[in-house]
């Protein structure tokens, strides 16, 4: 592990761990129901400042390393910022070497996104799972979006840069984490390799068949009770697209492959890609799975709930402007210590998409207004997806419903992830939505009816808005545009923020400056006001906020720092001179003219400072 001032990068090597999955796997579930579980709680705050102590607590449960903090000032620094008391370091950062079964050499992929621990030894050893949503075709080889074909070395590399990440980790007797290397956990998915096979309804369909050449667009996920990992694949439609069109988020992957496979990609001929795919980080040999079940549109994430003698029921956002929330029932409930029969708990039930009233978006008058026109609570049902539907699914439905149906009672101001507390209620991050004028996005929390997850019927109401406080106490100036979730035990709230990097600092953006994180109590007097936690660097977004089961360590991923740099033609950057860059983060500043470095997407870990005694290795 590095320090973020910065210090070593490299990861010392260890034995593979002995012993069975199963022991590892009960590890898990005990570990995982500790770090998803909240109970109804609040914080208090001091008058003269963000302070959040635990004194004045009402938290149920035991306070965490987490529970009181100092807010922190919005910052548009090339640095990661933390609240007073708490330190950052990197853990890995794209590129770097790790390695796998039989001493595999094996690269950190690019743009980290969805982050989840599994533990094998509880709180001091463990497995991170990572999604690597998507490529950077400047900082992975020079590349700019000037209507110049890409050769088929280029896309290999950008297929090797996306897809997941297994890395096996472990505190050291100082307190900080490195990867442990080589270990028989390691191991990398990519954009086309190795293959997943598919489950449920849709198995051999045309254009779906039996298998996919890897993933690819994984954005958010979740983590099942049986100790697997979901990955959902968002953007699935910008890899096939030609990039003789002048915008970054276009790969030509289908026509410029080098490979008859390679056309596999194009979005229109196949529907290999926009699935939820399954992995297991325990076990090596595991064949990944995507499942047909819970449809095909931009996955941001998946969102579980299971209760005694219910059916086992997952919560999804298709994250684009003006679509949906989704609910999945299986036909199947979960059964603890029944792994076998859990694992077909994705393959077979019905989808439903929620159909809000009186309206489902949040419009505004003009960009940058923070009062909607619309009602911020109503009602709801949950309408069946027709199977024949699964293959594409939010544009078939659009087709069926009528557009103007659809944006009043479907649509929705881009659901990206969901999350579910420990009361039932289901957190959803609308982001924004510039076609309503939208720009700062709410945290909506949706009830199902008489708590029932199976229940076709909800009511729902807008919990925390985006937008400026007007308060000057710093810390509580407000947030915009929340991304990920993750609840802690006190039942506190934590929200990274995803403003889009072309306007992050500019007009109703600049009370924000640079991408944030934030605790937002889910009771008490404080409930609904978001308390800044941590800053990013320039042109970043925070994403895949993850508890160790103790809450003693915070992972966060830093995602395309100086995204700007080559991201048109006529970008700043000039490939190979790192002064160009629009960032130099993790190993520089550019803000504080600290060493011009490549700017790098990276996994950091938060501690308390007095957990780490650097001296003590």
């Amino acid at each position: 592990m590095r320090s973020l001032r910065p210090a070593d990068r490299s990861a010392a090597a260890a034995k593979p761990l002995r012993g069975k999955l199963t022991s590892t796997r009960r590890d898990f579930i005990r570990g995982i129901a500790a770090a998803g579980a909240s109970t109804a709680g609040a914080v208090a705050m001091e008058r003269s400042g963000g302070y959040l102590f635990a004194e004045q607590a009402l938290a149920r449960r035991a306070r965490n390393s987490f529970s009181d903090f100092r807010a922190i000032a919005p910052s548009s620094a090339d640095a990661f910022e933390v609240a007073p008391g708490f330190r950052a370091d990197v853990l890995i950062s794209w590129g770097d070497i790790f390695r796998g079964r039989d001493r595999r050499t094996l690269r950190y992929g690019f743009n980290n996104d969805f982050l989840a621990y599994f533990p094998l030894r509880g709180n001091r050893e463990g497995l991170l799972f990572i999604n690597h949503e998507y490529p950077d075709p400047f900082f992975l080889h020079g590349y700019k979006p000037d209507g110049s074909p890409k050769n088929a070395a280029q896309v290999q590399e950008e297929q090797d840069s996306v897809g997941n990440s297994i890395l096996h980790i472990r505190r050291r007797r100082n307190g900080l984490w490195k990867v442990v290397s080589p270990s028989r956990y390691n191991r990398r998915i990519y954009g086309d390799r190795p293959d997943l096979v598919f489950t449920g309804p849709l198995v051999g369909a045309p254009g779906v068949g039996t298998s996919a050449h890897g993933s690819l667009g994984n954005c958010s996920g979740g983590v099942t009770p049986w100790g697997t990992a979901v990955s959902c694949e968002e953007n699935f439609d910008d890899y096939g697209l030609d990039v003789a069109v002048d915008v970054s988020d276009q790969y030509g992957w289908a026509q410029y492959g080098g490979r008859p496979e390679d056309a596999e990609y194009d979005p229109e001929r196949f529907k290999k890609y926009g699935w939820v795919c399954e992995h297991d980080p325990y076990d090596p040999d595991y064949v990944g799975r995507k499942h047909t079940a819970l449809g095909r549109f931009r996955h941001e994430n998946a969102a579980f709930r299971h209760e005694p003698g219910k059916r086992f029921v997952v919560y999804m956002g298709d994250d684009k402007n003006n679509e949906g929330v989704y609910k999945f029932v299986s036909d199947r409930s979960f059964r603890p210590r029944r792994f076998a029969d859990n694992r077909r708990l994705l393959e077979s039930g019905q989808l439903y998409i929620a159909r809000w009233e009186p309206e489902g978006r949040r419009r505004f008058a003009r960009p940058g207004v923070t009062t909607p026109i619309t009602a911020t609570e109503g009602a709801g049902t949950w309408e069946p997806v027709p199977e024949e539907a699964l293959d594409d699914t939010a544009t078939k439905l659009r087709a069926a419903i009528g557009d103007a149906e659809y944006d009043l009672h479907y649509a929705t101001n881009r659901p990206e992830d969901l999350e579910v507390a420990e009361d039932g209620s289901v957190f959803i991050a609308l982001t924004n939505n510039t076609s309503v004028n939208d720009s700062h996005g709410a945290v909506r929390r949706l009830r199902e009816r008489r708590n029932d997850p199976e229940a076709l019927e909800f009511r729902w109401r807008d919990y925390a808005a985006g937008g400026p406080t007007g308060s000057t106490e710093p810390g509580r100036e407000g947030f915009s545009s929340p991304d990920n979730l993750v609840f802690d035990k006190a039942a506190n709230l934590w929200v990274v923020t995803d403003i889009s990097t072309s306007r992050l600092n500019r007009n109703e953006y600049a009370f924000h400056r640079n991408n944030a994180m934030f605790m937002v109590p889910t009771s008490g007097r404080n409930r609904g006001i978001a308390f800044r936690f941590a800053n990013g660097p320039v042109e970043c977004e925070l994403t895949g906020p993850y508890f160790t089961p103790n809450e003693r360590t915070l992972f966060v991923n830093v995602q395309h720092p100086g995204e700007l740099t080559g991201n048109t033609s006529s970008s700043p950057g000039i490939f190979g001179q790192e002064v160009t860059y629009t960032s130099w983060w993790p190993e520089g500043n550019k803000t504080a003219n600290d060493n011009p470095s490549t700017p790098k997407p990276s996994t950091v870990t938060i501690m308390r400072v007095e957990e780490v005694d650097e001296r003590d290795d």
